[in-house]
């Protein structure tokens, strides 16, 4: 994010220890009552770094399959197409539960990983 927004929040925290009212604060920098509680709340008078922009990306992904999943799963299939016993999501899921592997994926979540490898491949 710019300096410029770094700097008007910078701006509104110091009307705001100046005990100035949040209608004037927000009429005078042309905000909401909502975005200066934002950053009223993130104000961290020791840490210079209190105005700078968060990213809004996850730094966790709790409902992504594990790699070592994906492996097994596509590992498997091909095991299970070069035996001729058919490599479908019922027989990966069977196969995975008898290894121990887990967490054990939905056949939708198997059909999509064996999609994507498949495009890999291409």
């Amino acid at each position: 994010m710019s300096q410029h927004h770094a700097q008007r929040r910078r701006q509104a925290i110091d009307h705001d220890l100046a005990e100035d009212k949040v209608e004037d604060i927000c009429r005078h920098l042309a905000c909401s009552k909502s975005w200066l509680y934002k950053w009223r709340n993130r104000y961290d008078a020791p840490n210079a770094a209190w105005a700078q922009e968060r990213p809004k990306r996850p730094k966790s992904h709790p409902t992504q399959t594990p790699e070592h999943v994906e492996r097994a799963v596509v590992s498997l299939r091909l095991t299970l197409l070069h035996n001729g016993t058919g490599g479908g999501a019922a027989a990966i899921i069977q196969m995975l539960t008898q290894q121990g592997i887990e967490p054990v994926p939905s056949r939708r979540t198997i059909y999509r990983i064996l999609h994507r490898h498949h495009k890999e491949e291409t």
